[in-house]
């Protein structure tokens, strides 16, 4: 039976979930989280629309998602008032840890996804603690921004999101960066096709960027987008497609995870694709890596690297 075990049954979680089931994507979803009462309401929740793809929903444990086809973990600590990054960071991974000591050992099939932020630090991280093969553990990365900047030019240009082909790379947050020069519509590059100038690119890719704050500013938090993505994101894999998404990644030139562009398969991911940079944009990338292997680096004890 394929299954999706989801750990974390808050807004984002959830939405995951309520997207999983109008795709059919699995035949089984398995909600898991500490709160047991709010999961058990969710999952009711979610029983009442499975009638659509015919997917059933339950609340499970940690032993259950050991076994899913895919886990997605989107459970993690909110910054506190005052609190550092780096503080914050810490109790990510001792949240990170638990989970995996608590769902090892997974079977051989199975991929883990990872949802919270910093994704592109906590993939590496739980990839690290957990000992499960880098090619089956990856994070959400850039793959939203990299929708949210398509859906930039397609509102801007009155082209179909789906038809216009380019990437954002880097790390999710404030170091990432739009790859102009290898993106295309129809064939034709992204910069030619909508006659973009320099001005045009910082505000769209500005716009990209800044989209969730302003989301976040109005509503309180953001779950739609990356809801669609990270089933979209799933299913890719499961499914088989081998297709090319935008994620976080393990680059072995950079030696760390990185949003990027890569094959994916139900093994995992398939390949790295090459991607020719910009001397701006190696620059973003290079620093985005270095911010990441830092950040991992300092969250990490010796003793907690392996489990």
């Amino acid at each position: 039976m394929s299954s999706a075990a989801i750990i974390g049954a808050g807004s984002v979680g959830s939405t995951i979930a309520s997207f999983l089931i109008w795709g059919g994507a699995y035949e089984e979803i398995i909600m898991v989280d500490v709160n047991k009462e709010r999961c058990q309401g969710e999952v009711m929740d979610l029983q009442d629309a499975g009638f659509l793809t015919d997917t059933q929903v339950r609340m499970g444990d940690f032993k259950d998602a050991s076994s899913a086809s895919i886990v997605i973990i989107t459970a993690g600590a909110k910054q506190r008032k005052g609190e550092t990054r780096e503080a914050l960071l810490k109790r990510n991974v001792r949240i990170l840890s638990s989970i995996a000591k608590s769902i090892l050992p997974v079977s051989k099939e199975t991929l883990v996804l990872l949802v919270a932020n910093p994704v592109d630090i906590l993939t590496q991280i739980f990839q690290e603690i957990s000992g499960i093969p880098r090619e089956r553990v990856f994070g959400s990365g850039t793959f939203l921004d990299t929708m949210r900047l398509r859906t930039e030019l397609a509102q801007r240009y009155n082209v179909a999101a789906t038809h216009i082909h380019t990437y954002i790379v880097g790390m999710h947050g404030d170091l990432q960066i739009p790859l102009w020069g290898v993106g295309n519509v129809g064939s034709v590059p992204v910069e030619e096709f909508f006659r973009l100038t320099e001005k045009d690119k910082k505000a769209i890719g500005a716009a990209a960027r800044d989209k969730a704050y302003k989301i976040i500013n109005a509503k309180g938090s953001t779950y739609y987008g990356i809801g669609a993505c990270v089933a979209k994101l799933s299913a890719g894999f499961t499914q088989n497609r081998h297709q090319i998404y935008q994620l976080s990644a393990w680059h072995p030139k950079y030696g760390c995870y990185l949003s990027w562009p890569a094959v994916v398969s139900k093994k995992g991911i398939q390949d790295i694709v090459p991607v020719a940079l910009t001397v701006e944009e190696k620059a973003v990338v290079d620093k985005a890596a270095a911010t990441i292997k830092f950040g991992v680096k300092n969250a990490l004890n010796p003793q907690m690297s392996k489990l």
